[in-house]
């Protein structure tokens, strides 16, 4: 209906003062929109009670078609599929947006951290003084000892920051190898966020195990860690790809190792450097 229309019909002031504004973007409304033009959201948004807030978070964790647990079993059966949905065939409804299930992901890790001390667990306090962890080591040696627990309470405290380092690194590695493919640097990097999502969640539920149920075994969490970054890798970027031949698994184990390589060398040299010349 257009405005002469309108005006043919009916008083125009009194049609334009029946017209409501989003409250989200202030885009127009007529009383026949269910959604706004404009931003998309509804246009019948109740005030708040508590029934709702209940509403809305099951939907964001249980919905069958978009919750996080349906992310989360996507990434866990079919996790290169998932990215390829998302990232390149453009189904953006279909998914929890991942950078903010990534954040929520990371934060989760470092509590987890917090808790279970996997890397720090041998020291009773941060403030132990090296001479009392450490007594038979000569003095000339003490600095590099204490340098490199206080780089371990560093990467215990901030798991999450050298998570977020990781992804733009690995999305580089993988678009240099596969840049054949026509997917660009950005697309690789969503999907890394996929990917470093679900890693960081088997993170989680892996040091939980370790931590409270088999101590003995939490020295070789993150040897443990590194194969099953190895494996997933391999397996998501084969379904990302969209690859058909068993053949191809090489290829993309071949990206993932060189990755992890590369990554390891850049922290380790990170790391040594701060040991042998810190202060």
């Amino acid at each position: 209906m257009n405005l002469f229309q309108i005006a043919g019909n009916q008083d125009l002031t009194s049609y334009l003062s029946s017209m409501e504004n989003c409250p989200n973007c202030s885009t127009m409304l007529e009383n026949h929109f269910v959604y706004c033009p404009g931003c998309g959201q509804t246009t019948d948004l109740p005030r708040f009670k508590i029934r709702h807030i209940l509403d809305e978070f099951f939907q964001a964790i249980f919905s069958v078609d978009r919750g996080i647990l349906f992310l989360i079993r996507n990434l866990a059966t079919q996790p290169g599929v998932t990215a390829r949905a998302y990232v390149l065939e453009k189904k953006r409804k279909k998914y929890v947006n991942p950078f903010s299930f990534l954040l929520l992901v990371l934060g989760l890790n470092l509590s987890v951290n917090v808790l279970i001390k996997p890397y720090t667990a041998r020291f009773s306090t941060k403030k132990d003084t090296i001479q009392h962890v450490t007594p038979t080591v000569p003095k000339d040696v003490l600095p590099y000892i204490e340098r490199r627990r206080q780089a371990t309470f560093f990467i215990e405290e901030n798991i999450n920051i050298i998570g977020l380092a990781a992804i733009p690194l690995f999305a580089f590695i993988f678009w240099l190898c596969f840049r054949r493919s026509d997917i660009n640097y950005a697309e690789h990097l969503v999907a890394q966020v996929f990917f470093s999502s679900f890693f960081s969640l088997f993170t989680i539920l892996l040091t939980l195990l370790l931590g409270l149920a088999l101590k003995h075994y939490l020295p070789f969490l993150n040897r443990t860690l590194l194969l099953f970054q190895l494996l997933y890798l391999s397996i998501a970027y084969f379904q990302f790809l969209h690859y058909q031949k068993p053949v191809d698994y090489v290829k993309t184990s071949a990206a993932t190792l060189l990755a992890l390589i590369s990554w390891v060398a850049l922290s380790g040299s990170v790391v040594f450097l701060y040991i042998r010349f810190g202060r």
